[in-house]
């Protein structure tokens, strides 16, 4: 297997369980959020697929075949949809994360005391 592969999946594997994580903690209905994150990950690939097209075309970069799977939609190959992939999954899980634990010491009393020094 490509590296860039392997690592890509290993990537998508972290973001999903900060989605997971972050969806359970945040108490997230499923049906509530799968329209949402299907949404933006269609709009996310779309893009990737097309400006990364675009950029290849025009010569602005380009890959290393020894690296790469070989797998490509137009020019791009199919590594750097992992990077949008990722950003859709990690975005939302993140925040869901961080609103869970600041409810959490909000409720809980603990917070952090205003820096006075300042």
């Amino acid at each position: 297997m490509a590296m860039f592969l392997e690592m890509s999946f290993w990537f998508l594997a972290a973001a999903g369980s900060v989605f997971l994580l972050g969806a359970l903690a945040g108490r997230k209905k499923p049906a509530a959020i799968a329209l949402p994150v299907l949404a933006a990950m269609v709009l996310m690939l779309l893009l990737t697929a097309i400006f990364d097209n675009l950029m290849i075309f025009a010569g602005l970069f380009d890959y290393g075949t020894h690296t790469l799977s070989g797998l490509r939609i137009g020019l791009a190959p199919i590594e750097d949809f992992a990077y949008a992939a990722c950003a859709v999954l990690l975005g939302p899980g993140l925040w869901w994360l961080f609103e869970a634990l600041a409810s959490r010491r909000k409720g809980s009393g603990h917070s952090i005391p205003p820096n006075d020094k300042a």
